[in-house]
């Protein structure tokens, strides 16, 4: 028997999202009989019980049209989209970081909502460093 695969199989039920989500809501639901000192395998079907709440979320908002019911019930399909939703986060993160050095730098430089642009020409091979052209 595949523990993890078993724990998945549980995790994305109908029964154990309901379950999850009434206890999110603050509901005085134990999802086990010990409160602390978890065990590594319940710790792994919250972790479960957790993305497969942000998936069916995703779904229900239509937030990415590779995800799909089909999907969601197939382990290995989940695991490509998951990795695939990592990558365009982290690559957005990417691009928002970027684009934030490059907002700071034009403003630093009073570049930010000004049409004009200074050149300074500046020579940098034996004939001088003066600015002036021959």
């Amino acid at each position: 028997m595949n523990t993890n695969k078993e724990i998945r199989k549980l995790a994305r039920s109908d029964y154990w999202q309901s379950v999850f989500n009434t206890s999110k809501e603050g509901h005085s639901i134990r999802l086990f009989k010990n409160i602390t000192d978890l065990s590594g395998i319940q710790m792994q079907f919250l972790q479960w019980l957790k993305i497969y709440d942000m998936l069916f979320t995703e779904l229900a908002q239509r937030e990415s049209y590779l995800l799909t019911n089909k999907v969601i019930l197939d382990d290995d399909r989940t695991d490509a989209y998951l990795y695939v939703r990592r990558t365009r986060i982290e690559n957005e993160w990417k691009q928002h970081q970027l684009d934030k050095k490059t907002s700071d730098a034009k403003s630093k430089h009073n570049f930010k909502n000004n049409d004009n642009v200074s050149v300074i020409d500046v020579q940098l091979n034996e004939g001088g460093t003066d600015g002036r052209r021959d």
